[in-house]
């Protein structure tokens, strides 16, 4: 066996106090993560779900891919967001993760009481292999709104907030609240309907915004994201198997063959996505934030192209035109269509906190609006852009590049 790296320094983030004093004298699960890694999330969740071993003691390593998810705030609010209350470690540094010689996220090694490593796994089936089927328990979403996406339809504005929808006028005001999800991501508007995608539940549902009558028009997703209408069907950026999938009079694939990757080729037979978070339709071709690879993702007649991007590591902040450009986990997408910023696709430019603009015509990419906060959707309406951050609410005026925050309330 194999003495585990020497974690005598380690505190818990939650309250400073020495991991030593949670930890000893039992066997321990460390779960390396990241926040940002829909895989992650999905090991969490069945961590958060099943009961473990009474000597047994749970601690989360969180080892940033990216440079934002290695900020103390950002490893904080993905514990509050994702209801961790067992120790976790910033691993800010990626001293642990060199240590315990890490190759892959998620990952969940055990050791023994005497500080001996006695076996691994990798993978969001790790928890299986490593203990085989556990007692289950009840675990609920967490308190707390954590914005994510918007959608507009006329004067109303739709914001996915983790266990609700808002919905609120121009100023941020909300007038109504549509409850009951689990993890609210994705939102849409149209033909006279709100679309919602709850991640961890792996739905889709349709909601009468006059009567709140809702219906399921998918389930069994995998972490369910972005959602753009078209032409009569739903498109859905299914995250978790990292593909486009339509919803029409069935549920089929749209794009992706199911594997994480930067990719391009034929959408069905060749291309891969890297966890796809929205998408956004502009003359006949669908937009994608593909995430996990910092890349704006284009679909047009059964091909898959990468406008901006490079692959799984290639990443930063670089305006420009094509290959020179760079972006960092994009979450969020929108069509300009008439009005200022006409025909352009804005990107949330998530862990870089800016608001970009590419031009389709000649492949450039701007900054527009820089200092917020984490955006994670945006939606265009005539000269506006309203901007959802890890803050709330913010409109920026296109014409003028004037920023207003919003209260949401």
């Amino acid at each position: 066996m194999v003495r585990i790296p020497d974690t005598t320094p380690l505190v818990d983030l939650h309250d400073g106090a020495p991991l030593a004093g949670k930890i000893g004298g039992k066997r321990v699960l460390w779960h390396f993560m990241t926040g940002g890694c829909v895989n992650c999330l999905h090991l969490l969740s069945i961590l958060k779900s099943v009961k473990l071993p009474d000597d047994v003691a749970l601690v989360t390593i969180h080892t940033g891919k990216f440079p934002k998810e290695r900020e103390e705030g950002f490893v904080r609010e993905v514990a509050a967001r994702y209801g961790i209350d067992h120790p976790i470690v910033n691993d800010r540094d990626g001293r642990l993760r060199d240590a315990f010689a890490l190759k892959a996220w998620p990952t969940l090694v055990l050791s023994d009481a005497g500080g001996y490593e006695v076996a691994r796994a990798v993978g969001e089936g790790a928890l299986h292999t490593l203990f085989g089927a556990l007692e289950t328990r009840e675990s609920e979403p967490p308190a707390g709104a954590h914005f994510d996406k918007i959608a507009v339809d006329g004067s109303r504005l739709y914001i996915g907030a983790g266990s609700e929808v808002l919905g609120c006028d121009m100023t941020g005001r909300v007038v109504r609240r549509f409850g009951g999800f689990r993890d609210a991501r994705g939102v849409e508007a149209a033909q006279g309907r709100l679309f919602v995608s709850d991640r961890e539940a792996g739905e889709v549902v349709a909601i009468d915004p006059e009567s709140g009558d809702r219906e399921v028009l998918a389930g069994g997703l995998r972490s369910p994201w972005g959602l753009a209408w078209h032409e009569g069907a739903l498109f859905v950026a299914e995250a978790g198997s990292h593909r486009i999938v339509r919803i029409g009079e069935g549920v089929e694939v749209y794009a992706g063959l199911g594997y994480e990757g930067v990719r391009e080729g034929e959408a069905l037979g060749e291309a891969l996505f890297a966890q796809p978070t929205d998408l956004a339709w502009l003359d006949g071709a669908l937009y994608v934030a593909d995430a996990e690879g910092s890349a704006l993702r284009k679909v047009e007649e059964g091909f898959v192209a990468t406008p901006v991007g490079w692959d799984l590591f290639t990443y930063g902040d670089r305006d420009g035109v094509g290959e020179a450009v760079r972006l960092q986990h994009l979450e969020g997408l929108c069509a300009g269509v008439g009005g200022c910023g006409n025909h352009r696709i804005f990107i949330a430019d998530t862990y870089n906190d800016k608001i970009k603009a590419f031009d389709p015509l000649n492949g450039r990419v701007v900054t527009v609006v820089e200092g917020l906060c984490r955006p994670t959707g945006v939606v265009k309406l005539g000269c506006e852009l309203f901007i959802v951050d890890r803050e709330g609410l913010a409109v920026l005026d296109i014409s003028l590049l004037r920023l207003e925050r919003r209260d949401l309330r």
